[in-house]
């Protein structure tokens, strides 16, 4: 799908043994954006600042820690994003006019983390069960949609 600051993304499916019975994953074969993080490497000589580089992949104990967190960060700033949205729902219950402005309703992505095993083989030197890589799964956003804030730039994104 692209390429931003630090992850890569892919378009992916769920298929939850155990589905929910709403969001991420419900769905069997759920349509999924596929992000996995990354750093540049430049070929010696080339100024960090080119274009001119290789993806490349962090080793799982670096990989793990940052998907983490991200998902981490994700999961709370939806629970406070709610609560937020709870405590205005009853200051306009409490007053019997309405704010004379719209107050927008905004939401975070649905996400998770998936980890992928090996699977090993007669051959192989790779225990089974062995994490070998960490993703960060996304639901696909059909239709348009705006924005506000994103990774590479603290700035809300209002225009």
């Amino acid at each position: 799908i692209g390429i931003g600051g630090f992850k890569t993304a892919h378009e992916g499916w769920l298929t939850l043994t155990a589905p929910p019975s709403s969001g991420l994953g419900s769905r069997a074969s759920h349509n999924v954006v596929v992000k996995r993080p990354f750093h540049r490497i430049y070929p010696q000589g080339i100024p960090t600042s080119s274009t001119d580089y290789r993806i490349g992949r962090f080793a799982l104990a670096d990989e793990l820690p940052k998907l983490f967190r991200e998902a981490n960060v994700l999961y709370w700033a939806k629970a406070l994003l709610g609560l937020v949205y709870d405590f205005i729902d009853r200051a306009i219950a409490g007053t019997p006019d309405p704010p004379p402005f719209n107050i927008p309703r905004v939401r975070f992505v649905e996400a998770g983390l998936a980890l992928s095993y090996s699977q090993g083989s007669s051959k192989s030197t790779i225990k089974t069960g062995v994490p070998r890589a960490g993703f960060l799964l996304e639901e696909v956003i059909d239709g348009d949609f705006t924005k506000f804030i994103h990774n590479m730039d603290p700035d809300p994104l209002l225009d």
